[in-house]
């Protein structure tokens, strides 16, 4: 809130506050599961559009990591709950603000 003048536009610069967060927390979340970049990117996006992050779905599998799915402990469904329990999060922090 430090960039914030007198003379600016609060309302754009809280757009654009908010959208440099929103952008480094999901950077920050696909380097820390190891997620593909495009797809979780229009994963997110497509949530912000519908207003939920589909649980149900099979676009979920395009956002994680290759396992492969014959090994018996490959923790496939561990990483995916994981990975839907963060964006979750993320979708519930920064829907609505912008």
């Amino acid at each position: 809130m430090d960039s914030v003048s007198i003379k600016a536009k609060v309302d754009a610069e809280w757009v654009a506050f908010i959208s440099a967060k929103k952008a480094e927390e999901l950077d920050r979340i696909i380097a820390d599961e190891g997620l593909n970049v495009e797809e979780t990117k229009t994963f997110v996006d497509n949530a912000f559009r519908d207003g939920a992050i589909p649980v149900a779905d099979t676009a979920i599998t395009k956002v994680l990591p290759p396992v492969s799915r014959f090994n018996k402990n490959n923790g496939r469904a561990v990483k995916k709950q994981t990975v839907l329990d963060k964006l979750g999060a993320f979708f519930e922090r920064f829907f609505g603000l912008i």
